[in-house]
């Protein structure tokens, strides 16, 4: 069982991006810290906009989030410098009352802009950034948010009409880009210009909730528990788990992973789960970041 060594944010973070010199964590109700190597909270924490976080990704010396309140139908993607102080934005009040929510956006914000769709996932490409809005499109966009291009999501699966299925994930391969969607589909566009090259469609036995990605290595978590590992042509291997899995990262080519009540690993001698009493969200240098805001021990011997 991971020992307790101390208490790092005032709220219950739900994931955790690493971003170079930073940790940011992700609160459930849009609040954001941010951490040193070593998990020390740097400053104080902010809600720099009153919506849920949904989506982010590094990207060089900045943040980029993506704000969704889905019962007022306002959407924003935003760039924060990581190393400028972030401040407290507009609350919830300030949305519902506004004369005109589209006017507002996160507070220090680099540049902002308002959402007519859905984001459903974000990924940093070097200098740029891409992301998918739902029926929209595929957009990459540069350091600045300025557009490179635009393309259509793919069209009909097999003759039939698209609607079910949802991009989840973005990776890069070789010169092109994939498109991972909770059905099992994946599609390859182009790095250059986002146009369809090719797809197939994996064999799941459930629904993907997300994908982590370490090089042309790619765990694939299941709504049910479990998760799958792919080459982004085939499903290789399949392994179950106490419950969702909910964070996973690659150390020293062994995946390790944390979620519902457990701590993971699996490398070459195989697949090791041990327990925990709260729920891991993400990783903060060698330990476990979990639900109630507590730095834990990784419970899975590493030796």
């Amino acid at each position: 069982m991971g020992q307790v060594v101390e208490r790092t944010v005032p709220f219950t973070p739900t994931r955790v991006d690493d971003c170079g010199e930073y940790y940011i964590v992700i609160g459930s109700l849009g609040e954001l810290a941010k951490l040193d190597r070593d998990g020390g909270l740097i400053g104080e924490s902010s809600i720099p906009f009153a919506s849920t976080i949904t989506h982010s990704t590094p990207l060089i010396d900045y943040w980029i989030g993506i704000w969704v309140e889905a019962e007022m139908r306002l959407a924003r993607i935003a760039s924060l410098k990581l190393e400028d102080l972030w401040g407290n934005g507009v609350s919830r009040g300030d949305l519902r009352t506004s004369l005109n929510p589209m006017s507002l956006h996160p507070q220090n914000s680099v540049w902002s802009h308002a959402l007519d769709s859905e984001p459903t996932c974000i990924t940093s490409l070097g200098d740029n950034f891409c992301f998918v809005l739902r029926g929209k499109g595929v957009y990459q966009m540069d350091l600045e948010a300025n557009e490179v291009w635009r393309s259509s999501l793919p069209g009909t699966i097999d003759g039939k009409l698209r609607g079910l299925e949802t991009a989840i994930s973005i990776s890069q391969s070789k010169k092109s880009l994939r498109l991972w969607y909770d059905n099992g589909l994946v599609v390859d566009i182009s790095l250059d210009s986002g146009i369809e090259i090719d797809r197939r469609s994996l064999q799941i036995p459930d629904r993907i909730e997300r994908v982590f990605h370490s090089g042309e290595s790619h765990l694939l978590t299941l709504a049910g528990g479990g998760f799958l590992i792919s080459d982004g042509e085939q499903i290789q291997e399949s392994y179950s788990t106490p419950g969702p899995l909910l964070a996973a990262r690659t150390i020293n080519e062994a995946w390790e992973f944390t979620g519902w009540r457990f701590d993971g690993r699996l490398s070459g001698l195989g697949l090791e789960i041990s327990s925990r009493k709260e729920l891991g969200v993400g990783f903060v240098a060698d330990k476990i970041l979990t639900n109630d805001g507590t730095l834990c021990e990784f419970a899975v011997n590493r030796s």
